[in-house]
């Protein structure tokens, strides 16, 4: 069954963990983007009638699948291969949602696991390099065919035992996996290596953080301090030609959203690409004092030009944009950030709280409406936690306020664009 949407979660069996050691997102992306795991054998496959569109799934015990996510069976010799979407989740079997045309059984050497998002990997480093690097790019022939670069490594003078990230850019063309041949994003044309490299004041340029030190709602810290111990919590969701991934790096609700995002620009009528990813609006020093631990995050608000203001947290998204409004794949940065709620009189949020929740549009460097973001959603609910709704599907809600002028609250959606 194609055009699913995929999750992935962290308490997912098999799956990689964010931890507080250089190389963990790679790991995670690989598994995700193009692998998939926990691969378990299959006992039988049955269908109550033959032109049932369920079937059950029979894996027996400590199988580890969970409902709602998409799984994958390979081995099948009589038409079962493929993704399908789990309706509920059983001690020993899963539910799906299958075609009247599939057999009531299935033959074969089958197997069952979560189904990746069908990306490839066009260039890499081997896999015991103390350097990962990874050139991710999507296998859907309607996506705009650009890698997705991630190096996750500190590079060499930087602070070994810092924050934990993954540096990433969007490149047209590379000829290996040290050599772009193409356009990227970012890029200074003066310090061709600014988004990769350390030169004693910054480490990298654009970053997914996935382990940070524990500062809470409050104090600071730079990039520099040892992070915490332990995993990361995280949710991922993608649909073969873009991904998010929703994280809380530390603790006290260090929440951060990320995303390599394909979306319909309506100035340009056709496809455009944004990478959500810290310091889009500005190169963030590795001294520099982030005085919240999700200002590290794309999308999140800040009210005055102050502590944050270099973080380009303001009420900047931090996203980069591919096309211009020209069609010309000459990147630029985005422009406002949406919320629900108002200024009061002393220039602080005024906080709305009910179930509500609508697209978040994406607004280029003039403050231009460009489209909405797939997955993503601006959320008026202040509460942190996974839940159903009708016509939605599975969906989690971020709030984290440090005071009124500076909070993130966003929604990503699980099952559906």
């Amino acid at each position: 069954m194609s055009n699913l949407v995929k999750h992935y979660q962290n308490s997912m069996k098999g799956i990689p963990q964010l931890t507080n050691t250089w190389g963990s997102m790679i790991t995670l992306l690989d598994k995700i983007l193009v692998e998939g795991f926990n691969f378990v054998s299959i006992l039988s496959i049955t269908k109550s009638t033959p032109d049932a569109i369920t079937a059950t799934i029979n894996l027996g015990a400590g199988h580890g699948f969970i409902d709602r996510q998409v799984v994958r069976i390979d081995g099948a010799t009589n038409g079962w291969n493929g993704d399908f979407k789990v309706l509920s989740a059983n001690t020993d079997s899963v539910f799906i949602e299958c075609l009247a045309s599939h057999p009531q059984t299935v033959a074969g050497t089958a197997r069952c696991s979560t189904a990746p998002l069908d990306f490839e990997i066009v260039f890499d480093t081997p896999s015991d390099s103390t350097q990962p690097k990874r050139a991710y790019r999507s296998t859907n022939p309607e996506s705009l065919g650009l890698i997705l670069l991630v190096h996750d490594f500190c590079v060499s003078g930087a602070a070994v035992n810092g924050t934990k990230f993954a540096k990433v850019g969007v490149v047209s063309a590379m000829s290996d996996i040290d050599n772009i041949t193409g356009v990227q994003m970012p890029f200074d044309a003066q310090n061709s290596n600014a988004n990769w490299g350390w030169d004693g004041t910054y480490h990298g340029w654009t970053k997914w953080y996935y382990r940070t030190y524990n500062n809470g709602n409050g104090g600071s810290s730079p990039d520099s301090t040892s992070a915490l111990a332990g995993n990361s919590t995280y949710n991922i969701v993608g649909d073969g030609k873009s991904i998010v991934l929703d994280t809380m790096h530390s603790s006290f609700g260090a929440h951060a959203v990320y995303g390599f995002c394909e979306f319909y620009d309506q100035k340009l009528k056709s496809v455009n690409l944004a990478l959500l990813a810290s310091g889009s609006q500005l190169k963030v020093p590795q001294a520099y004092q982030y005085f919240y631990s999700w200002a590290r995050g794309s999308y999140h608000l800040c009210n005055e030009a102050g502590s944050e203001s270099v973080s380009g947290a303001g009420l900047k998204l931090n996203a980069l944009i591919w096309f211009d409004e020209n069609g010309v794949a000459k990147w630029s940065r985005a422009g406002r950030n949406f919320t629900f709620g108002t200024l009061d009189e002393s220039q602080q949020f005024a906080l709305v709280n009910f179930d509500f929740i609508s697209t978040l549009p994406i607004l280029d460097v003039n403050n231009s409406p460009r489209g909405v973001l797939p997955f993503l959603r601006i959320s008026a609910n202040q509460k942190t936690e996974i839940s159903y709704s009708t016509g939605v599907g599975k969906y989690v809600n971020k709030y984290t306020a440090g005071e009124a002028r500076k909070f993130v609250k966003y929604t990503v959606l699980l099952e559906s664009l």
